[in-house]
């Protein structure tokens, strides 16, 4: 059964802002985990369904920017040219969460709100530098992912706010890939996941690294150790061994003494062996 005080359905922008201004309420994307909580317990105030708002829908491209609408759904992600061509990584990420029904319905914008520590597309948007431009009835912000993102379930997000889209720049000569470790392939929850990308020049060197891993620690997070390390090597000459220790290093000291540290620092490497593999031997 599902528990609601009550449901709107707004069909703009405007009027999804003004309903959660005016009522102490939940918003609605694709509802992929809002349902399962309506079914065991009832949450009080409106939920604001922004489904149907077309503007939050699309996936486009400006100059330097690409730019994605927080209702835009994993199957849209997957399979966008433009994702695709200018981080690879993010539609690899969306490819794997869940089953197909869950990727139709469930909404980029979502998936961040929530605040998970193993959310399968935060950690390509982590490593991108990913920004949100979040409204409400008292105007508009522009914030960071990474300061939005404040430890498990939690956000930045006031009650009145709504993630409006997404954007990343650009990169020249960027190659990006993603890796998820769940327990089973289908339908994994991500036991630990990473996100790599490089920029090379036209001899290989790596001018620029971005490493970003998720289920490792509250939110997802920028590696910059790992980076530091890749930057300068040619990825002619290989994975650097050191890259991969620095990897156990990191973990290490953001798990500290759990019961899943030792499982955890071991499982890394090989998250981030494979995610480089992919871009290394691509062809320049």
């Amino acid at each position: 059964m599902i528990n609601m005080e009550s449901y709107v359905r707004p069909g703009t922008i405007d009027e999804a802002l003004d309903l959660l201004g005016k009522n102490q309420g939940k918003v609605l994307a694709g509802g992929t985990d809002l349902i399962l909580d309506l079914q065991k317990k009832e949450l009080a105030g409106t939920i604001v369904d922004v489904g149907g708002i077309k503007e939050l829908q699309q996936i486009k491209e400006t100059e330097d920017q690409v730019i994605i609408g927080s209702v835009v759904s994993f199957t849209q992600v997957e399979t966008s040219p433009i994702i695709q061509k200018y981080c690879l990584a993010l539609s690899e990420a969306a490819g794997l969460v869940g089953s197909p029904q869950i990727r139709n319905q469930g909404t980029i914008g979502g998936n961040i709100a929530n605040a998970s520590p193993a959310a399968d597309t935060v950690p390509a948007f982590v490593a991108m530098d990913a920004l949100l431009r979040v409204g409400s009835i008292r105007g508009e912000r522009i914030v960071r992912i990474t300061d939005l993102l404040l430890g498990i379930g939690k956000t930045d997000l006031a009650p009145d706010e709504l993630i409006l889209e997404i954007s990343f720049k650009k990169l020249h000569s960027f190659r990006s890939s993603f890796i998820k470790l769940g327990r089973r392939n289908a339908l994994a929850i991500s036991r630990m996941s990473g996100a790599a990308g490089i920029r090379v020049d036209e001899e290989g060197r790596i001018l620029e690294a971005r490493i970003a891993l998720g289920s490792v620690a509250p939110n997802p997070f920028r590696s910059t150790l790992i980076e530091s390390v890749l930057v300068g090597k040619n990825v002619h000459d290989g994975i650097p061994e050191e890259a991969i220790e620095t990897a156990y290093k990191d973990v290490e000291e953001r798990l500290g003494s759990r019961a899943t540290a030792p499982y955890k620092k071991e499982a890394i490497k090989g998250v981030v062996r494979q995610a480089l593999e992919k871009i290394f031997i691509e062809p320049i």
